[in-house]
């Protein structure tokens, strides 16, 4: 049974990953690509900058390191990520409780929390594993065009956002099994996350904003260690918002 159940819950996702995985690796080969072009347009007179855009985010992207943790730990997998970490979420119980399929599947002599348990941790495990491989691309890519990262944080900086994402991933699993329905769990979970985030765009609040947390900037940039705190926090917060998910997966009237 537990075989069986991997090998359908395999197929389910990986169509959702291979989607993830690709947009995620264009955007990184579309920055190494174009890198160069971008240099070119940077202008001179910064006075006429609008204000989210200062001096100083200018002179990092002038170098390739900074420039890629800005596209990919900054920008891409916060934001990419996370719609794939919802769309994860809310895809790994509730279309199964909505079509009625999960009632046949425990029928057949699975254990609730056993199919819980191997649902969510195969969806985590993807999850932290696709924007680790990318990291781990970014080095050789890049040398194929004649760049070279100044260090390799960038990759520990990966693990990290991973670590948020799956905290995504949890609360819009748990999310979806209040709801009921994927759309409206789907829209739920992105005005949640994206209220959320509004906190990291002043400094006296983005201490509150997980997204914040999740780009590992301070590591990055050398003027902190690895954030150990932050990542077992993540870990943590994932592992308490799952136990919410299967205490209410297996009291649910189905």
């Amino acid at each position: 049974m537990n075989r069986a159940l991997i090998s359908k819950e395999v197929r389910d996702l990986r169509w959702k990953l291979l989607v993830g995985f690709l947009v995620l690796l264009g955007a990184v080969l579309l920055m190494i690509v174009l890198y160069e072009k971008l240099l070119e347009v940077i202008p001179q007179d910064t006075s006429q900058l609008p204000p989210f855009i200062t001096a100083e985010m200018l002179q990092g992207f002038s170098d390739y390191t900074t420039a890629m943790w800005s596209n990919f730990n900054d920008k891409n997998l916060p934001q990419i990520g996370t719609l794939l970490a919802i769309v994860l979420g809310i895809g790994l119980l509730a279309p199964e409780i909505e079509s009625g399929t999960i009632t046949l599947l425990l029928t057949n002599g699975a254990c609730r929390r056993r199919v819980f348990w191997i649902k969510a941790s195969l969806a985590i495990v993807a999850l932290i594993l696709l924007p680790m491989v990318i990291s781990l691309l970014i080095p050789p890519f890049s040398r194929v065009f004649g760049y070279s990262l100044g260090h390799l944080r960038l990759v520990p900086a990966t693990l990290v956002g991973c670590l948020g994402l799956s905290f995504v991933l949890a609360v819009s699993l748990f999310i979806s099994l209040l709801v009921k329905d994927r759309i409206w769990s789907g829209i739920t979970s992105a005005t949640l996350f994206g209220l959320w985030s509004v906190l990291g765009l002043w400094k006296s609040t983005r201490v509150f904003s997980p997204f914040y947390h999740m780009r590992a900037a301070d590591y990055f940039f050398g003027e902190s260690g690895f954030p150990w705190m932050t990542a077992l926090s993540y870990l943590l917060a994932t592992v308490a918002v799952l136990l919410l998910a299967e205490r209410r997966f297996v009291n649910e009237e189905l």
